[in-house]
């Protein structure tokens, strides 16, 4: 039996969205509707891919650099990062105008 060739991410996604589909219309495209042991079957893979998409995304997030102008390595601003430096900064703000 030849190695079961591994989802790429854009895969997952697309069977999440099918599933999603599935479920939000309760019946499998062919007007038979999903018996309770199907939804939840499609329920428990729809978690796990959920779940791979989530590591995959976290993994990649954690590899992407950006080059400093000192040559050096920094971790790329995503938006939850740039938030949380805004809100930072405005506590900062705040206490020195306070003080």
């Amino acid at each position: 039996m030849p190695p079961k060739k591994q989802m790429t991410f854009e895969d997952r996604l697309r069977r999440l969205q099918q599933i999603v589909l599935l479920l939000e219309n309760g019946s499998d495209g062919k007007d038979d509707e999903l018996s309770l042991e199907q939804s939840v079957a499609l329920y428990k893979e729809g978690v796990a891919l959920s779940r791979a998409c989530r590591e995959q995304l976290e993994k990649v997030r954690n590899e992407v650099r950006l080059v400093a102008e000192d040559g050096g390595l920094e971790p790329f601003p995503f938006r939850d990062d740039a938030r949380r430096d805004e809100d930072d900064g405005e506590n900062e703000t705040n206490g020195e105008e306070d003080a």
